[in-house]
């Protein structure tokens, strides 16, 4: 039987949980350098090495590094998504076979984009991290949708309207019943992350507009991610159930390893 590990590639943070492991650390990497003075900034600093390339990664490579990123490509295929992964499973200190389970926005959940997630995430792996060697085996790779994942968190019969507010994408998913419903599901071309204004007001103001020409204004609406709390009152004018998950920041990654879990039972 394989360990199981939900994981949130987010473009802000990678959050993650095992079932009895949860953390989150900034998704930021940048160049690896020999440093002259060492500060401690915290369990979030993180320094690794893999194939043959050093990393600052973290709170690490958010004050060291020149040349730090946040990768805010609409594709989430890509190495820095495999390295946050690696090291969030070297984190986790998981055994050899390791069953991931992540997800894809709204708008990206097709099987061309979920196989290429899979085959980069999927093969045997050594990676250091903060001087600590691991070797592990990634054999299954199952890719939900984001947004959707939270509601697993906390399942539920009924209507259920889920937003899932991102720095890259906002999502919003319909579930009736514990059932997709994708004619009334999708995924906003925005972000907290994205745009030059940082007015969340208008932002909840756009969100709104758009979800509302299908979703009816006394629908249950759960919130969900790492501005839920505030983006929850910037909406309740117009959606009055609106509500914060239970842990919000982590709803997606606890959904994640619930889907994973009824998948093995």
């Amino acid at each position: 039987m394989s360990a199981i590990i939900g994981l949130d590639i987010g473009r802000s943070y990678v959050k993650s949980y095992t079932g009895s492991k949860i953390f989150h650390f900034p998704a930021i990497i940048g160049e690896w350098r020999e440093r002259k003075l060492i500060t401690d900034y915290g369990e979030n600093a993180i320094e690794c090495r893999f194939n043959d390339e050093r990393f600052f990664v973290g709170t690490l490579a958010q004050n060291e590094s020149d040349f730090c990123r946040n990768m805010m490509t609409e594709n989430k295929s890509h190495d820095d998504a495999r390295l946050l992964a690696l090291i969030s499973i070297h984190k986790a200190a998981l055994s050899e076979n390791i069953t991931v389970v992540t997800g894809l926005p709204v708008a990206q959940h097709n099987e061309l984009n979920k196989k290429e997630l899979q085959d980069l995430l999927i093969g045997y792996w050594e990676i250091e991290v903060n001087g600590i060697l691991r070797n592990f085996h990634i054999s299954n790779v199952k890719v939900a949708v984001e947004g959707g994942a939270a509601f697993w968190s906390s399942p539920k019969d009924g209507l259920i309207r889920v937003i899932d507010g991102g720095s890259k994408t906002i999502n919003y998913v319909t579930m009736i019943n514990r059932r997709y419903v994708d004619r009334e599901s999708g995924s906003l071309p925005f972000g907290f992350g994205t745009n030059k204004s940082d007015n969340h007001k208008e932002l909840a103001n756009r969100i709104a507009g758009e979800v509302s020409k299908k979703w009816g204004d006394h629908d249950e609406v759960w919130v969900v991610g790492g501005c839920a709390r505030e983006l929850t009152g910037l909406l309740q004018p117009y959606f009055p159930n609106a509500k914060p998950l239970q842990n919000p920041l982590y709803a997606n990654a606890i959904g994640y390893y619930r889907i994973g879990k009824s998948v093995e039972s």
